[in-house]
């Protein structure tokens, strides 16, 4: 019989091992949290930032462990980065419980929504999280090509400028991502400024005449492929492929040519278009799942009834 716990000292260690044995994991930098793993449940909910582990364990042996990490503390976001159980250990309802153990406790202390992004082929892992009351929200698309240095110039030197992220610019960058989700998205998707305040390499694009950021982009630099993701005001998507140049050519760039991934949410449709204009070939798809959780309502006072009137229950 399992249990579900957070880690303690020798589990670190352990977990190290099975996240070098798979490599498919894509956590890779635990490690640097090991001190606050420690004291996770000292910490209250709204106020970590690293990610968060779970494990499974039987007896001292950890047969699966859950990551994940906070979006949003605006509209209480968590995603779910990872659900790992052994392949001995499999079949056994192992990452089902770790699942609707994160969902039950962080639940309950107000987390509204949980994301995550799960390869459209990996179908035991989509039906895992459609037990647990995931729903498909959309898809992401990961668009790959091998470019040369680009010109992109033109952009630069008429009037728009990229420049590099800084905190004043996070209210404006949240708003804007806001603007390019579907209205009906937004509660579970839309991601606070201290998201983006969290991100390394990232760059706006100001209208100079308007001093007003219409874009914002994110590049993670890699040795074989630099991948990107980009947005754009509702009111400029035409400019997405001067924008998707310019990075290429200002930011990843290091040699006569590399490989750069774009990451694209198909509601984006300007951006998708322009990328299958451009060359980009289509090497991945995920779907972004969301499970929300409903808060009930502790306390309902009764109706007061009117005289002579039976009192009305409350509902």
């Amino acid at each position: 019989m399992f249990k579900i716990r957070s880690p303690q000292f020798d589990d670190l260690k352990k977990i190290k091992e099975i996240i070098c044995n798979n490599p498919h994991v894509i956590i890779h930098e635990l490690p640097l949290y090991k001190f606050a793993y420690f004291i996770q449940n000292l910490i209250p909910y709204n106020l970590r930032f690293f990610p968060s582990i779970h494990i499974a364990v039987e007896e001292k042996n950890i047969l699966g462990f859950v990551i994940l990490e906070s979006l949003s503390k605006s509209n209480n976001c968590w995603q779910i980065d990872e659900v790992f159980v052994l392949d001995e250990s499999r079949n056994k309802g192992i990452g089902e419980e770790l699942l609707r153990y994160v969902l039950s406790v962080y639940g309950s202390h107000g987390v509204e929504h949980f994301l995550a992004e799960v390869d459209s082929q990996n179908f035991p892992a989509l039906s895992l999280f459609h037990q647990c009351g995931f729903r498909r929200y959309a898809k992401v698309g990961f668009y790959k090509k091998n470019v040369e240095a680009l010109n992109a110039t033109s952009l630069l030197d008429k009037d728009f400028t990229l420049r590099p992220q800084t905190n004043n610019d996070l209210a404006e960058i949240e708003k804007l991502e806001l603007a390019s989700i579907p209205p009906d998205l937004r509660p579970a998707l839309g991601r606070a400024k201290e998201y983006f305040k969290q991100k390394k390499n990232t760059t706006v694009l100001i209208d100079k005449s308007r001093n007003l950021i219409i874009g914002w982009g994110q590049i993670e630099l890699s040795g074989e492929s630099n991948c990107i993701e980009i947005l754009l005001s509702p009111g400029w998507t035409h400019l997405y492929e001067e924008f998707l140049n310019t990075i290429i050519s200002e930011y990843t760039i290091k040699a006569n040519n590399c490989n750069v991934i774009v990451k694209a949410f198909d509601y984006l449709t300007d951006l998708t278009e322009v990328l299958t204009k451009s060359g980009f070939l289509q090497v991945e798809v995920k779907e972004l799942l969301v499970r929300t959780i409903w808060q009930r309502v502790k306390e309902r006072k009764a109706k007061k009834a009117k005289l002579g009137a039976p009192s009305i229950a409350p509902t």
